[in-house]
């Protein structure tokens, strides 16, 4: 029974975002601290799971997916109650003493976590559940988690796109050797809507329809987002819209600065087969739990329809140098410092498991990016 209890680590530590951003003041920023510490140093201590256990019963595993949403949309519009003055019934009266008691200091503490909440438990649980494109309430609810960072594009640019070009030129989600981070974020993100865009008017010409409709679901999944705006409105005013849009951005760059992580420095050439080394893994144990195993990225891109209990551990795969938290910081805050951290493994990875294509495309990369250290033999 272990083996599924673990997976209810996720949903609790959302639940506990949710009660954190309801007691407003300095309480998000001991939150935050809790989620970084359960992360960084849960990976360091607690190593590796290699296991692969066999699961009977998916409605225990996809309820562990589905409970997050009300915790994560109750965490959201707290949030967004902190910055406005929407009256409240009585019995709400502690939450409305400490939206009085909550400074612009704390409201920053906010924006930090709810980025993170959006990303791991919003975008995330987004990405496993648009996978599944035969089943209509998953792909339904996945992508209603998709609405909370305006990111309708991830469920087509994702799904249709990068899984077919990863880790060549075409796939805007895969970095380069030395890119900026935040460079790729601006260009991954426009890449994805506008692939997205092309990609479904292609579906709405091949059945028949125009662009402008009710089935394309790029308008679909604005028009879920601006509700989601629209409520934030309703509730706190053009503080309340503040408030959600950088929250979706906040949950945004953790997405992009996972993708930047995930395929980092990886080549392939377009057409070939896609392997377990076109892409970054890790088997660390409290980010596997935390994630849904979205860590085991090799598998996921060797066989995108493995629900998240069915992907494979894969150890020989090309290991991350940390875990999913500690690799996004890097990213992120001192990506100078990831990078001299990658280029040993890039160089290994050049050397061990690229045939002789990847290995002319990884040479092309090296001389590009200007980093003396990763052209050095």
């Amino acid at each position: 029974m272990i083996k599924y209890i673990r997976f209810a680590a996720a949903p609790t530590l959302t639940a506990f975002g949710a009660f954190f951003a309801l007691k407003g003041e300095h309480w998000m920023w001991v939150y935050f601290a809790i989620f970084a510490l359960i992360l960084i140093i849960g990976d360091s201590a607690f190593g590796d799971n290699s296991k692969n256990p066999k699961y009977f019963s998916t409605k225990i595993l996809n309820f562990l997916l589905y409970i997050n949403f009300p915790f994560l949309f109750i965490a959201v519009f707290a949030s967004i109650l902190m910055v406005g003055d929407f009256p409240l019934p009585d019995w709400a009266s502690s939450f409305m003493i400490a939206r009085d008691n909550t400074s612009i200091y704390h409201l920053i503490g906010y924006l930090f976590v709810m980025g993170l909440l959006v990303a791991s438990a919003g975008t995330n649980i987004g990405h496993e559940l648009t996978h599944r494109k035969k089943n209509k309430f998953d792909m339904f609810l996945g992508n209603w988690f998709l609405a909370f960072t305006w990111d309708c594009a991830f469920a087509i640019e994702h799904v249709y796109g990068h899984h077919k070009y990863v880790a060549t030129e075409r796939d805007p989600a895969t970095a380069k050797r030395g890119q900026n981070p935040y460079a790729f974020i601006l260009r991954s993100t426009y890449l994805s809507h506008r692939n997205a865009w092309i990609i479904e008017n292609r579906r709405l010409k091949r059945s028949g329809h125009n662009t402008i409709t009710l089935q394309n679901r790029m308008i679909i999944g604005y028009f879920r987002s601006g509700l989601l705006t629209a409520g934030a409105f309703y509730l706190s005013g053009w503080a309340g819209v503040i408030m959600f849009l950088l929250i979706a951005t906040g949950g945004k760059i953790m997405l992009e600065g996972v993708n930047y992580m995930e395929h980092y420095g990886l080549v392939r050439e377009e057409g070939a087969p896609i392997e377990p080394k076109h892409s970054w893994n890790t088997n660390k144990r409290i980010s596997s739990v935390l994630l849904y195993n979205l860590t085991r990225h090799s598998s996921h891109h060797e066989n995108s329809s493995l629900e998240y209990w069915e992907l494979k551990a894969y150890p020989g795969a090309p290991k991350m140098p940390l875990g999913y938290l500690s690799c996004v910081y890097l990213v992120l805050f001192t990506p100078w410092i990831y990078h001299r951290i990658m280029a040993p493994k890039l160089k290994e990875w050049d050397k061990k498991l690229a045939n002789n294509a990847e290995k002319n495309l990884a040479k092309k990369q090296n001389e590009a990016s200007g980093l003396s250290y990763l052209m050095a033999n």
